[in-house]
């Protein structure tokens, strides 16, 4: 009942920005701009991701060319609705996991792989060359190294989450070498935007640009937006050196900040 009142709030919401379109001023059409790009940044970075930026750029492009108040209002009203949707989803996570919350948006929804099985099989271009002058990256790869492997799947680099997330695998980076621990990260952004992400960040470890999201169905980190896309949802998986999945964090987004020291305290009692 809870989460069908929720979503019944974002919906009417979104219909009050479609109404204003009637009766708002000419000048108003900034501050919703301004209003919408608040609202839908830190809560919702977790789902909406990177293209919630590239739609609020179309709406500055669309209010500077002069067109149509309506189909502005029209526009920003829907992109709201989803970001609506998203922000109940993100307040539900605080009682249940974020995979659930997500089948609210997605229209498919993937399980999780079993602990103690192979870990799903890939290969994905990344965002560094590799010593042989490879540009991909595979779980064979990774397991012909002899180390285990923190997999950690996020929305979208340089939202606020996911730019405090990778920081934080960054810090802890020597422990991790020391515990025998790789880190990779996935998501579904291009190959060139996690190049310039890692490089903004100085990050040492390789992203990942899993397109149209299909290992992060593997995985059972996929998020489905209708209008927006798919997305890899915020979680991580510790895959040991036999390719095993040993471990699966989802509840990751209310933990960001520690998150890092959480899957070190699990990595180090998994290998005792």
């Amino acid at each position: 009942k809870l989460r069908t009142t929720l979503l019944l709030i974002a919906w009417a919401s979104s219909q009050c920005y479609t109404a204003a379109a009637y009766v708002a001023p000419l000048t108003s059409r900034r501050r919703l701009c301004t209003s919408f790009k608040n609202s839908a940044s830190d809560n919702v970075d977790a789902t909406i991701d990177s293209n919630d930026s590239n739609q609020y750029r179309d709406l500055q492009n669309h209010y500077s060319t002069g067109s149509s108040r309506r189909d502005f209002f029209q526009r920003s009203a829907n992109i709201f609705a989803v970001a609506s949707t998203a922000t109940a989803c993100a307040f539900l996570s605080t009682g249940s996991s974020t995979v659930a919350n997500a089948a609210l948006l997605s229209s498919s929804s993937s399980s999780l792989p079993p602990l103690n099985t192979p870990a799903p099989d890939f290969e994905l271009p990344n965002s560094r060359n590799n010593n042989d002058g490879s540009t991909t990256t595979s779980l064979t790869s990774l397991l012909n190294t002899k180390k285990w492997t923190v997999l950690y799947f996020y929305p979208g680099a340089f939202t606020s989450g996911c730019t405090l997330e990778a920081r934080n695998f960054q810090t802890d980076l020597p422990t991790y070498q020391n515990l025998n621990a790789q880190i990779v990260g996935v998501s579904v952004d291009s190959v060139e935007k996690n190049s310039e992400f890692c490089s903004a960040e100085k990050l040492e470890y390789t992203l990942l640009t899993d397109e149209g999201g299909h290992v992060s169905k593997l995985y059972g980190s996929s998020l489905s937006i209708p209008g927006f896309g798919t997305f890899s949802n915020r979680q991580t998986y510790i895959i040991d050196p036999r390719g095993d999945v040993r471990w699966v964090f989802v509840d990751v987004d209310s933990k960001i900040p520690r998150h890092s020291g959480d899957v070190l305290e699990k990595l180090r009692e998994l290998q005792e």
